[in-house]
């Protein structure tokens, strides 16, 4: 449960859960943040993947210790889990959008230029698979996708998605969909050079301390200062004391469900920037649409007073008395922007589970044989020996190990010939241990996944043999299965992408990724600076000519809310799925099969299909426009051609012998049997080639 504020000046009574009002005093609402992150925390250290944290990550570095002598350290799980990630990171694109709005359609195709502009840029692949190694390593990665302004804020503002692991996300109220960008708040924890935090927040520079002036009060802050020191900033050096130079900024996205009925219509967020937006009361006369060619107003419902419906945003620092920011999240989408990625989950674990910890015990009990068939094949070669006491005189040697170096020991009696080994006969590298060490390596690979991965890239490597489909068949569920988790981690990308291309980049941004002969004119309305459009649908007015055009006047919507109408006609149309475009490869067949088959498709959308870059355009919003543009653009082609063959060639002359006439196709027509697919002909008679089938 939880009240609404009546009015700005009364003081507000919330649950422990409920956020406080932005009117409360700073201190109540660092307090709140604190108490989040205390349950947030409480959660995480119930989860398997933070229990096992620590071993994992022990077995994941190589770290083990045994009573062996033997200096052999193998970790072929390392190699493994980066085979493994790896290869579901390779993708080709963040996302693709369409629209099934005609006015929307120039639009999508400037963001989809965009989105591969953004994709090179900020190197998406590069840090999906470091997300994906958090997820291998730790059992949860994540992505925070976020417009971030260069040279301390004072740069040219770039898309980036930052990596973050387990210890860097602490969620409050995990829904049962076990999906933290659905909680209902998330703290999302940044270890910031000091320069840079005075940089970023100049109001705060006196109070900003660093890691080591401050003190930790859970285990897990203990836990994660650790990490950062031993393996990311610090890199276990003593001698470097990374945490004078790194300040603690904390990030809590909270999903604040105020609505206003102060009767007063609330300005929230700074006036001029992307995120600042006007709230009306509940009942408060707002514009309801165009009715018989008039606007109408109506009495504002309660879904269109949320006081924050970006999401609330506090920003707070370890030693910082107050809120460094307290307001509306900075994104239009609305949505938190962590997304996780899971590579073995569960529905009773909502962080999933670390690929390590499937095969710890595998992989320490491979290592330990290794080591220790290492240390008898080195005593093999320089054995204890044992020699007569009584007939040299030496010491009696009565306990020792048998491993040690140089062992020279006297007993009583006579052992072989004066001088013999004293290593057991059945101390002895085995042809059992070699089957027991393969049998403990097939076990870890079938727990990892490694044969379906495999599989994934022999896919690859033959995609134009005749064995394709078999190939396809042998990727296993494992690989299917992470493939649909990361399908749907990437489309939260997406969709957060569509928002954050409008907000953050101006016409002059988006003419520098893609060129200005590649902006619609549609673009160039009553707002020219802006992607997004000037007028809502329903305030475009037909002229005589037929045409939709926006009127003169002021547009009735902000730009917040028109950019969202923009949005939600852009749909998308594809995102990594496989990762390692085994359905791309579907459709680049379905494609080429019929474009040879004359269907009414244009080259260029093949063209874009099969990855051929920069082809060239064929105008039209729609596909079937672009292929009458490109048929009359082939008819011209055709007509020039003949005409400088007329010229070339007179009359009566016959063919010349550098003009070549094109040889029939042959073959059968396509049945349609069979979806498409590649095959390799020829073999019989010497000249190999490659064929489309549809047959059986």
């Amino acid at each position: 449960m939880g009240t609404v504020i009546t009015s700005a000046g009364q003081a507000p009574q919330t649950t422990s859960w409920q956020v406080p009002a932005f009117e409360c005093d700073p201190s109540h609402r660092l307090g709140w943040v604190e108490e989040q992150i205390q349950e947030g925390e409480g959660w995480l250290s119930g989860q398997s993947a933070y229990r096992n944290l620590v071993p994992n990550m022990r077995i994941y570095e190589g770290i083990f210790v045994d009573n062996t002598r033997s200096t052999l350290h193998t970790n072929f799980l390392k190699y493994n889990i980066r085979k493994f990630v790896e290869t579901i990171s390779d993708v080709r694109e963040i996302a693709l959008y369409g629209s099934d709005a005609t006015q929307f359609k120039p639009y999508a195709e400037v963001e989809n230029r965009v989105a591969k502009a953004v994709y090179l840029e900020s190197q998406y692949p590069r840090q999906l698979r470091k997300a994906l190694q958090y997820a291998a390593a730790m059992g949860v990665g994540y992505l925070w996708t976020k417009c971030r302004a260069e040279d301390y804020g004072r740069g040219e503002r770039r898309i980036v998605f930052e990596p973050l692991g387990l210890l860097d996300v602490i969620p409050v109220q995990v829904p049962a969909s076990n999906d933290v960008q659905d909680s209902y708040a998330v703290t999302v924890y940044e270890y910031m050079p000091v320069a840079e935090a005075h940089a970023r927040f100049p109001l705060f520079q006196s109070q900003l301390k660093p890691v080591d002036q401050t003190r930790f009060n859970s285990r897990i802050e203990a836990t994660r200062l650790n990490w950062q020191d031993r393996m990311k900033y610090g890199i276990g050096e003593s001698s470097r004391n990374w945490g004078n130079l790194y300040c603690e900024i904390r990030y809590t996205f909270i999903r604040d469900m105020r609505i206003n009925t102060t009767q007063f219509e609330l300005p929230m967020g700074d006036e001029g920037t992307t995120w600042f937006h006007k709230v009306p009361y509940v009942g408060q006369p707002i514009f309801g649409g165009i009715r018989n060619g008039q606007a109408f107003m109506r009495p504002a419902a309660k879904e269109d007073c949320w006081v924050y419906p970006n999401l609330r945003l506090i920003i707070t620092a370890k030693g910082v008395s107050t809120p460094m920011y307290d307001g509306p999240a900075f994104d239009w989408h609305g949505k938190i922007p962590v997304v996780q990625y899971l590579v073995d989950d569960v529905p009773w674990k909502p962080l999933g589970e670390s690929l390590v910890e499937n095969v710890g015990s595998i992989e320490q009990t491979k290592r330990k044989h290794e080591r220790m068939m290492d240390q008898v094949l080195t005593t093999t070669m320089n054995p204890p020996l044992g020699y007569d006491r009584t007939a040299t005189g030496g010491p009696k040697v009565e306990n020792f190990d048998i491993f040690e170096q140089n062992i020279r020991a006297g007993v009583d009696g006579q052992p072989r010939q004066i001088l013999q080994s004293l290593l057991p006969e059945e101390v002895r590298v085995t042809e059992e241990n070699r089957v027991f060490l393969e049998s403990l390596t097939k076990m870890e690979e079938m727990q990892l996944g490694i044969n379906d991965i495999g599989s994934l890239v022999n896919l690859k490597m033959n995609v134009t043999s005749d064995s394709f489909d078999k190939v396809l068949e042998s990727v296993g569920p494992i690989a299917k299965g992470i493939a649909t988790s990361m399908e749907e981690g990437n489309a939260k990308i997406g969709y957060m992408l569509k928002f954050m291309i409008p907000q953050w980049f101006d016409t002059s941004r988006i003419i520098q990724y893609i060129g200005p002969n590649s902006i619609p004119p549609e673009i160039f309305d009553f707002d020219p600076n802006s992607l997004i459009p000037s007028h809502g649908l329903e305030e475009y007015v037909r002229s005589e000519d037929g045409l939709a055009k926006p009127p003169l006047t002021e547009s009735v919507y902000d730009k917040m809310q028109r950019a969202k109408c923009f949005a939600r006609n852009l749909r998308l149309i594809s995102v990594p799925s496989t990762l390692l475009k085994i359905t791309q490869m579907q459709e680049q067949l379905k494609y080429l099969q019929l474009y040879r088959g004359q269907f009414p498709i244009s080259p260029q959308t093949v063209a874009k299909k099969l990855g051929i870059d920069n082809y060239g355009d064929i105008d039209g919003d729609t596909e079937f426009e672009k292929w009458m543009n490109w048929m009359k653009l082939k008819i011209m082609l055709e007509s020039q051609a003949q005409q400088l063959a007329a010229e070339l060639m007179p009359a009566g002359t016959g063919t010349p012998e550098n003009i070549q006439t094109a040889p029939h196709p042959g073959g059968r027509p396509p049945t349609g049997q069979r979806a498409p697919r590649l095959v390799q002909k020829g073999k019989t008679d010497g000249k190999p080639r490659t064929t489309i089938t549809e047959a059986r």
